[in-house]
Parts: structure tokens; C-alpha cells; sequence
């Protein structure tokens, strides 16, 4: 019997096939699994054909007994149905599940068990089970008013506080020449055309020379540094209140790019310890993709019983 898990985010999708036995079997990468809100069938079509193509790189005929998917963009009930349905219409596996790629990427980094799941990359977003099963989210609310401790964040406040510098209203700082530099501007009056130009992923990569100056101990970018670290560290805290009460340490696990940073991750380590409540940062268990294989066993399962 075979299953297939996906982990669809904003810039690929990850299929893989598994046996009853957790074996993979074949494994798939694909384009981004956000879901268009204006054709939400048209991401079931590329599902759909990327199980195909691993079942046949596989050699396998039968198809999976169970499918689950974790997309980007499909917050939106009436979405998620359509590509579920969509999905299912397709007759890629004999059942079908469609969730978020937080459920997914929460299932997997805690083996299915209660506790919060950070996730700071290019915006930021947290997930949380609790002791009785009950799922949550906090942020995850976009770079015009949400996305706090981000690599969008970062970014942003390193420009800012390049300009204060520039101006002398505010203390000097290695980040004015570091950020000239990487943004390929003769001086600070190119910073807001660059910025206004910027995409989003464009802004977050300045994040990397925030947390390097930081590094390096330029008070400035610590200070930014260590502010948007709790502005992560909080997303955990209003969890953790929400999804209480707790009979031990809340365990706590990072994903993405900036929570991969050593030194940011230190710093959201540092906030959490400052906090009232208990948490307990571990690594996950697993990732995304075996998070949504999990889920596709139980569904698979749920049918035999």
C-alpha cells in the first residue's frame, strides 16, 4: 500500500510516495504550491500530474491508498474545497486530504505531538497543538501589517535604520555602507527607490547582512536584531496562553531561513527564556513533507476501521 505526502510552499512543491512502512518510494519536486485564488483547480492539475510522474519513475501502477497535501494560500475554506475536490476528481489516490503547509509542516516537526512550531523565513507565521489536539495559528498576516521578526522585517529596519544614520537621527552604524553596498547605490538617496521597487523576497535577503553586523557587534543591528527576535518569541507566548494549560515545558521548534541563522535563533531562544511561561526549544522530528505522509496513513487508516 502507498501514500503520498506533499508539502506545497511558495516556492516548490515536494512529493514523496511511501510504503506502509515509511519506505520512500519515489520523490518529487515541483513548481509552488500557492494556491491562485482565481483558479484554484489549476494546482490539483499540477498535483496531480507530479504523482503521475512519480508513480511512473517509480514503476508503480497502483495508485496511492491515500493523499494528503499542504498548500500555501489555502487559509480560505472555500479554496482549500475546491482543490481538494479538484484533487480527489482527478483519481490520482483513493482518498484525499488538502490542508495548509503549516498543518503539514507542524505535524511533522512535532511527530504529531502538542507544542508550537516558528516559522520565520520571508514572512513569519506560528502554528501551535495543544495537550487536547487543538490546533492554532498566530500572525502569519502579510508585510503591510504583519510578518513581525521576518526576514522582510529585518530587512526593512536595516534600510531604516541606515537612513536614520544617514541623517543623523540616529546612531552610526556599519549598516549604512554594508547595505550601499549590497543594494548597489551611490548613497542613502537610493535606498526608497530601491525600496519601492523591492519584492518581497528582495527585501527579506537583506536580512542575512542585519544578522552579520549584529554578528560582528554593531549595536544598532543587535538592537534590531534582538527586537524582532521577540516579536517571534511573542508569537509563541500568545500560543502557548491560547492553547493552555500545559503539564510541562511547551515545546517549541524553529523553520525557515532566518530561524536557521544561528545567531537569530539564539536570540528567539533568548526572548522565550525571558518569558512567564515554560518553553522548551528542540529540534523537529521531521519535516513538512512526512507530516503530510502522516496524515495521509491516518486517513488511509480511517477508512479500514
Amino acid at each position: 500500500m502507498l501514500y503520498a505526502g506533499i508539502d506545497g510552499g511558495g516556492t516548490k512543491t515536494t512529493l514523496v510516495l511511501a510504503d506502509a512502512g515509511g519506505r520512500e518510494v519515489a520523490r518529487r519536486t515541483g513548481p509552488a504550491g500557492l494556491v491562485d485564488p482565481r483558479h484554484p483547480a489549476a494546482t490539483a492539475d499540477m498535483l496531480a500530474a507530479l504523482v503521475r510522474d512519480a508513480l511512473s519513475d517509480a514503476g508503480v501502477a497502483a495508485r496511492p491508498a491515500a493523499l494528503c497535501a499542504g498548500l500555501a494560500g489555502v487559509g480560505n475554506e472555500e479554496e482549500r474545497a475546491e482543490v481538494e475536490a479538484a484533487l480527489a476528481a482527478s483519481g490520482v489516490a483513493g482518498r484525499v486530504r488538502v490542508t495548509t503547509d503549516g498543518d503539514v509542516a507542524l505535524e511533522g516537526a512535532l511527530g504529531g505531538g502538542p507544542g508550537i512550531l516558528l516559522i520565520a523565513g520571508t514572512g513569519s507565521v506560528a502554528y501551535g497543538r495543544g495537550e487536547n489536539g487543538r490546533v492554532e495559528r498566530c500572525g502569519g498576516w502579510g508585510m503591510y501589517v504583519g510578518d513581525e521578526g521576518s526576514g522582510y522585517a529585518l530587512g526593512r529596519a536595516g534600510l531604516a535604520a541606515a537612513l536614520r544614520a544617514a541623517d543623523g537621527r540616529g546612531a552610526e552604524t556599519t549598516l549604512l555602507p554594508m547595505l550601499l553596498e549590497a543594494l548597489g547605490v551611490p548613497g542613502p538617496s537610493g535606498i526608497p527607490p530601491w525600496a519601492g521597487r523591492a519584492e518581497k523576497a528582495d527585501m527579506a535577503a537583506l536580512s542575512r547582512h542585519v544578522v552579520a553586523a549584529a554578528e560582528a557587534g554593531d549595536g544598532v543591528a543587535a538592537e534590531i536584531v534582538a527586537h524582532e527576535a521577540s516579536q517571534v518569541a511573542h508569537h509563541a507566548v500568545a500560543l502557548a496562553r491560547r492553547l493552555g494549560p500545559w503539564t510541562g515545558a511547551v515545546p517549541v521548534v524553529y523553520h525557515g531561513g532566518v530561524l536557521s541563522t544561528p545567531v537569530y535563533a539564539d536570540a528567539v531562544t533568548a526572548a522565550l527564556a525571558q518569558q512567564e511561561e515554560d518553553f522548551a526549544v528542540r529540534e523537529p522530528a521531521s519535516d513538512a513533507v512526512h507530516g503530510a505522509l502522516s496524515y495521509a496513513r491516518r486517513l488511509a487508516e480511517a477508512v479500514k476501521a
